[in-house]
């Protein structure tokens, strides 16, 4: 049976985690100046907060399926706009953006191809999505299994180690993938810890399919000049 504190939302409370900086990162460097962008469950805004940071001139919407969430990001972030639904009521939508991040969403999702579809056909030609999962085969995954430990979070509908990840991008979807990213390796019995902070982060560069996420910059094609 699944562990009684196996977590669907995020807790209200939860502290900023490696892949919040990987993916603001990513989204202050493919941005346009100015540029519109939209967070598709934008969580307590850690991501945002660092957007914010490093690119103020960003325009920034945030939507959540929790109410409470969107509250706490608002408190933290300048936004344009906040809206309260659920990543699915957001496709068609009428407006368009430079970059559309969903981090640590798709998993949630039953039907995750047609989330991807509609979450390009948000983005405007020429922009990017940011897309993040979390990687269900990470070390600390590993260990606990070897514990016969159940893990999972109940509101996981579907997982992709890196390899799969890949495969669902570019051969299911055929998606045009501009950078593939990771965030740390987390380490049993020792991850979190301060000291090992900086060997997580660097394993990365050598073992990006053990990181804690599997990230992607997915570019979207500017139609062809007449």
């Amino acid at each position: 049976m699944p562990e009684a504190s196996a977590n669907v939302h995020i807790p209200y409370d939860l502290q900023p985690k490696p892949y919040h900086k990987v993916v603001a990162d990513l989204v202050s460097e493919y941005a346009p100046d100015a540029g519109d962008i939209l967070d598709i469950g934008c969580g307590v805004g850690h991501t945002l907060v660092e957007i914010q940071r490093q690119r103020p001139d960003l325009h920034v919407v945030a939507s959540d399926m929790d109410v409470e969430c969107l509250r706490i990001t608002a408190d933290r972030v300048a936004l344009e706009e906040s809206i309260h639904a659920t990543a699915d009521k957001l496709f068609p939508g009428n407006r368009l953006f430079d970059c559309v991040m969903a981090s640590h969403v798709l998993e949630h999702t039953y039907n995750p191809v047609d989330f991807v579809r509609g979450v390009m056909g948000l983005v405007r030609p020429g922009g990017v999505a940011v897309l993040a999962v979390p990687n269900p085969v990470r070390p600390t995954v590993v260990w606990s299994n070897l514990f016969r430990r159940h893990y999972v979070n109940r509101g996981h509908v579907v997982a992709w180690d890196r390899s799969h990840w890949i495969n669902f991008l570019e051969n299911i979807l055929q998606l045009d993938v501009a950078e593939y990213a990771a965030d740390f390796v987390p380490l049993p019995l020792v991850s979190g810890k301060p000291l090992f902070r900086n060997l997580e982060a660097g394993l990365t560069r050598v073992m990006p399919w053990l990181a804690f996420s599997n990230i992607a910059v997915v570019r979207k094609e500017s139609p062809p000049k007449q």
